[in-house]
């Protein structure tokens, strides 16, 4: 277990040492942390965020697409609105596991899957736009979609109770300068196959490169105990402490 105090003092030492991984580098996952499974009214914060956004979006562009192509009827309008806004969350989702990967084992130990279920529902609400035409298997469709492809990225679950709103800010900025020191590790790793292998340059990036994976590997573990120390294990351990 890895106490307050000495999650204070790593930060301090790691933003003295590189104050540019706490600049512009945003990660656009667990915007929204709460404890156990049902955190009161911070539960719904993400469904509402997803009703007023995607929701809304879909019916104006059900709208649009009904306008411009006026021999179509309404279900298929409003089926292929939201086909779209599914395949707009394709388009982010891979950017989004790729922070995960690279600065939270657990996490993506858990939404690893998530493309492959939006691919998954893309195909049945095609297959429902074309033969089906069903509107109550559209809403479910959309329901899971908004699910996988919004909320399950917005918000993250199963902190204790004892959990503190600066630990979650800890827990965050940990993540944050990890994908930084992941893309550090790029970044040296593009700039040296433009060096030749014999010169000085080349052997400075190699020494580099290994200071940041080794500093990368400390900050994935670090993350780790971090969410042994603040999250239940699974949701077993979360029953027994209401039990």
């Amino acid at each position: 277990m890895i106490s307050k105090q000495q999650t204070v003092l790593f930060l301090k030492q790691l933003r003295a040492q590189y104050p540019s991984a706490f600049k512009r580098n945003y990660l656009f996952y667990s915007m929204i942390k709460t404890k156990g499974i049902l955190d009161e009214l911070k539960e719904l914060i993400p469904w509402l965020l997803a009703a007023m956004i995607f929701i809304s979006l879909s019916i104006s562009l059900g709208h649009l697409i009904a306008r411009e192509f006026a021999q179509m009827n309404g279900f298929r309008a409003q089926g292929l609105a939201v086909l779209a806004i599914m395949l707009l969350f394709m388009l982010y989702t891979p950017l989004v596991i790729k922070q995960i990967k690279h600065s939270s084992i657990s996490m993506y130990q858990q939404l690893r899957h998530t493309p492959i279920k939006l691919a998954a529902l893309i195909v049945l609400q095609a297959i429902n736009i074309a033969y089906i035409e069903s509107s109550f298997l559209q809403g479910i469709i959309f329901f899971f979609a908004l699910s996988f492809g919004f909320v399950h990225f917005y918000k993250e679950n199963m902190f204790r109770a004892d959990t503190q709103s600066e630990q979650y800010f800890y827990l965050q900025e940990i993540r944050r300068i990890c994908f930084w020191s992941y893309k550090q590790i790029l970044k040296i790793k593009f700039k040296r196959l433009f060096n030749s292998k014999n010169s000085v340059q080349y052997k400075a990036s190699q020494q580099q490169e290994k200071q940041f994976v080794e500093l990368y590997m400390q900050l994935i573990q670090y993350e780790n105990e971090l969410c042994k120390t603040y999250k239940h294990a699974d949701i077993e351990t979360y029953l027994d402490t209401l039990m």
